[in-house]
């Protein structure tokens, strides 16, 4: 198996390709693309284990992400980004199969850094999506058709080449190539590709979808209400996959009082990096923080008048900082504009290391999976406040120990909780920020990896890798392979 440099665990992962899967990677990126990213760089660090982050977008420019993300730190040596139309730019005009014969074109061409041009018609539907190389020239058009959806190739000097009638056709060429090596491990991060991962059935490839968030609404009062629209395909599809993978026993339980007993559920939370030290800091025990992405769902509005309610009620001075960005900042600007000692911070690099100068952290969410958010907080001895919502906070907070829990929606009790910490007296607090940091250490790097190193075992064992191929399996690995080379990196 390949090593690379970094820290080292005695881990052991099957033999075998590893790989993650998601739509794509925002500049804006919240905490699923966070969690994919640190669990590629842990299973290279802590295991030796290279890993392919696959992506599906036709507007990420790969070339500006690998560089932002470098620059943050968010890659290392062994993770590498694929993207399956900047591969297909990427092809030789031989390998494109232009017709023999087949005379060149006058095709469109792109604008400078134009990669992706969208036609739509009088309605605003998508007619065709036009593919540009950096070079200008045409690569590819998935096109709209009545009669159904056409994808094809163009060659350099504009001659029309191999074509599919399907852009799921694609994306099943590109994953036979990209993990052609047998046996190939791939985590599926996307809600959004669900349904089409459950549909392909590679004898070489294992499968697992992780969780994310609640698959219930937040209206949702028993296991069997009703589900989000998003994370229906996930039941639907729950015995399509390896593995099915959940951040907290609780999510997990409840899915299968839903659909029955299941061999191929897991639970693994999602690790984060620990800062070092045993000893939390002593911030001033008024300062309070949140980090969340500025949208509806984390219902900030809640948390900066649970906070002026607290401070309304004590006469401290009780503070806010908010650290984040997103559509609601304009609006949630000007609600804390009125609340004095929130503080709108917008997005900042490294804000988790910030909350080792807050003393408390407020999580007002609608709904989540497992928030990193806690284990960073908690990792620096800042104690959280939460709402009791489904899956997530009760699963790692134990109430009035290292942590709050208040119902969800309840203004007053959140105020009444933050009251109740800040005037704690010192050894309390003390002993509720030491609790917090005792917790934290579940979500340590090298023991979550030791956790997918044990699931992808136990995955092996359930379904060994056949002894031989097939013929067609074997025919479709060649055809991939000839079609697809690997991109330049």
């Amino acid at each position: 198996m390949p090593r690379t440099s970094g820290r080292r665990t005695d881990t052991t992962f099957p033999q075998g390709s590893h790989a993650a899967a998601t739509w794509s990677i925002p500049s804006d990126y919240g905490g699923m693309t966070s969690a994919l990213l640190r669990r590629s760089r842990t299973f290279v660090e802590e295991a030796g284990v290279p890993v392919q982050i696959l992506t599906f977008s036709a507007t990420l420019d790969v070339e500006e992400t690998q560089a932002r993300l470098l620059e943050r730190g968010e890659l290392v040596p062994g993770v590498t980004l694929r993207n399956v139309w900047e591969d297909i730019r990427a092809l030789s005009d031989e390998r494109v199969g232009p017709q023999p014969g087949a005379a060149p074109a006058v095709r469109p061409r792109g604008t400078p850094g134009e990669l992706v041009r969208v036609e739509e018609d009088d309605q605003g539907d998508s007619l065709r999506e036009l593919h540009f190389r950096r070079d200008g020239t045409l690569a590819a058009v998935d096109e709209r058709r009545l009669a159904g959806r056409q994808v094809t190739l163009y060659t350099r000097d504009g001659r029309e080449g191999r074509s599919w009638t399907s852009v799921w056709a694609v994306y099943r060429k590109w994953i036979d190539h990209v993990l052609a090596d047998e046996p190939a491990y791939l985590i599926v991060d996307s809600k959004s590709l669900t349904k089409f991962f459950a549909s392909l059935r590679r004898p070489n490839i294992y499968t697992a979808q992780l969780v994310h968030g609640a698959h219930l609404t937040a209206r949702a009062t028993d296991p069997h209400g009703p589900l989000a629209r998003t994370r229906a395909p996930l039941i639907e599809h729950i015995d399509d996959f390896d593995a099915i993978v959940f951040l907290t026993e609780g999510q997990r339980r409840d899915v299968l009082e839903r659909v029955g007993p299941r061999e191929n559920t897991y639970v693994i939370p999602n690790s984060t990096e620990l800062p070092a030290g045993t000893a939390p800091t002593r911030p001033d025990r008024l300062a309070g923080a949140m980090l969340a992405s500025l949208n509806g769902r984390k219902r900030v509005p809640h948390a900066l008048r649970g906070v002026q309610r607290a401070a309304a009620r004590t006469g401290l001075g009780i503070t806010l900082d908010i650290y984040g960005d997103g559509p609601d900042r304009e609006k949630l600007e000007r609600v804390a504009a009125k609340i004095p000692g929130a503080t709108m911070h917008g997005f900042v690099r490294g804000a988790a290391d910030r909350l080792a100068d807050a003393s408390f952290l407020v999580l007002t969410s609608r709904a989540e999976g497992l928030p990193l958010v806690f284990a960073e907080a908690m990792a620096r001895g800042c104690v959280p406040i939460a709402y009791d919502i489904r899956y997530g906070p009760g699963d790692i907070i134990t109430d009035g120990v290292d942590g709050f829990l208040v119902p969800s929606g309840d203004i007053d009790a959140l105020a009444a909780a933050i009251e109740r910490f800040v005037t704690l007296d010192d050894t309390a607090m003390e002993g509720m920020r030491r609790a917090a940091m005792a917790t934290a250490q579940k979500y340590a790097a090298p023991a979550v990896v030791n956790q997918w190193a044990d699931l992808l075992a136990d995955v092996v064992r359930r379904r060994p890798e056949p002894a031989s191929e097939t013929p067609a399996t074997t025919s479709l690995a060649r055809r991939a392979a000839g079609m697809l080379r690997r991109a330049p990196r």
